[in-house]
């Protein structure tokens, strides 16, 4: 058998006869039926519309994010080496209104939708149900529900190489129509781009390494797709330097001054140490594990990813190379070139190391000597992540409730000395609350000074601050 013709088979049904055809028919359309990935999709949703997630406050990331994209006017600008992707995606809302509860619902509506084209990018690879497990285990982390409502990347750039993978599958095999695949194969790589073009680099060589190990995937026109949507982002990523920060090569220069500094590193025992959180760690900070009885979960998640990948071999599924390829690569960039530790960053790789997971489920629940005990195993696995995710995320919420809460007390601090725009204040999540301008990241605030109207000599400091604040003279 070829290898374009192995992956092209589903995962087999259970072997067994039917005396009506019309019955084992409908069986299969329940199988394979588009439903189950909705419901997965609305039952995630009803997940993220939950007390927890809707009342957090706006976060650090978030606020640089969409300041420039906010109906409250705010001087705040992006850290030069993030995307824009997040903004846009929150923008509908956010020029409209400053409400973080309708921010929050929004985000949610989007997330939920995004689970279920994401998932849909892989229907006719697996059947719908199995692809449902992925949804499932994926939705209920903790840390998808939580950066779900939030206008952050991590979330969609998860949902973008699952898509990604998935397209690119679908047109490697023939499944679907050039002129509707490439299109949808270019947007989706240019939306990665737009989102984090640091995790999507790693994530297309990753899919380019699986099409040179599978000669079969070796098809120009899916690769020009996939350049297109490279190029598209990378014009995207010169306006932008042009528009905001003096040109590529400023930009470039300002990238380099963001910690951390580029450099080898190797922090995958720091990466999984906080799968349970907290939400984000710089070096040496944090050194329990949250949570240490979820580890066996976690062990459980990986034996099952580990048992898909062999299962699919077995049962000709060679599609679920190009996701293991593509999880490894952006993984190697979190381990090898970020020194910080965030739950967060490891969604892509957990998102596309799903398919796998499922995998093995579908495995597991289909051999018929222990198929009873394989579906009684999975449900208490699924069921046991479910609720025990819960405490992750009101664990995260509550955390973060804290420090999301004090830039907003230290506005109130400030406004009361007398901080008014046009101003400058060291910390970006404080100064969106006052519309004054601040640092990004990595930048001094001497730079940003000798930057405005006037220069330096035009601003004084305000005593008694809490935080460094300067007003003009």
């Amino acid at each position: 058998m070829s290898s374009a013709a192995r992956v092209r088979s589903p995962l087999p049904r259970p072997a067994g006869g039917s005396a009506s055809g019309r019955s084992t028919r409908w069986a299969r359309f329940h199988r394979d039926s588009p439903l189950w990935l909705a419901v997965v999709a609305a039952v995630f949703l009803l997940a993220e519309l939950s007390p927890v997630p809707l009342r957090m406050q706006l976060g650090a990331d978030e606020i640089t994010y969409i300041a420039q994209t906010s109906v409250h006017a705010s001087p705040v600008i992006l850290p030069p080496v993030h995307g824009r992707g997040a903004a846009v995606l929150a923008a509908p809302v956010t020029l409209l209104t400053t409400s973080v509860l309708a921010l929050r619902v929004w985000m949610a509506l989007l997330s939920a939708l995004g689970l279920f084209l994401a998932l849909l990018a892989w229907r006719g690879l697996r059947q719908a149900w199995v692809l449902a497990v992925a949804g499932l285990i994926l939705g209920s982390l903790g840390i998808s529900q939580l950066s779900g409502v939030q206008a952050m990347p991590d979330w969609w750039v998860a949902l973008g190489g699952l898509a990604v993978t998935g397209l690119f599958m679908q047109a490697v095999t023939g499944r679907m129509r050039d002129r509707l695949v490439l299109p949808l194969l270019a947007a989706a790589t240019f939306f990665l781009v737009l989102l984090r073009p640091q995790d999507t680099a790693f994530l297309v060589a990753g899919v380019i390494a699986a099409a040179l190990i599978v000669p079969a995937w070796r098809n120009r026109r899916v690769l020009a797709a996939m350049g297109i949507g490279l190029v598209a982002g990378a014009v995207e990523w010169l306006g932008e330097a042009y528009a905001w920060y003096g040109g590529p090569v400023s930009r470039l220069h300002m990238m380099r001054q963001e910690p951390p500094k580029f450099a080898l590193y190797f922090s995958l025992p720091y990466q999984l140490r906080v799968l349970n959180g907290p939400w984000y760690c710089r070096p040496g900070e944090c050194h329990s594990w949250s949570y240490p009885w979820l580890t066996w979960w976690w062990l459980v998640l990986l034996g099952l990813v580990v048992l898909g990948s062999f299962a699919a071999r077995r049962m000709g599924l060679v599609s679920s190379m190009v996701t293991v390829v593509a999880a490894l690569s952006v993984l190697a960039a979190y381990t090898f070139f970020v020194p910080y530790a965030a739950p967060r960053y490891l969604l892509p790789v957990v998102a596309m190391l799903m398919i796998q997971a499922a995998d093995g489920v579908a495995w597991l629940v289909t051999v018929p000597s222990w198929r009873a005990w394989a579906v009684l195993a999975v449900c208490a696995f699924l069921l046991t992540g479910a609720l025990s995710q819960q405490f992750v995320l009101r664990t995260e919420a509550r955390g973060q409730e804290a420090v999301r809460e004090s830039f907003i007390r230290h506005a109130h601090q400030l406004r009361a000395l007398g901080v008014r725009p046009p101003c400058v204040v060291a910390s970006p999540s404080t100064a969106y609350y006052l519309g004054c301008s601040a640092p990004w990241t990595g930048q001094p605030m001497s730079a940003v000074l000798a930057q405005a109207p006037g220069g330096a000599a035009s601003w004084r400091k305000v005593p008694g601050a809490s935080i460094e604040a300067y007003v003009r003279k």
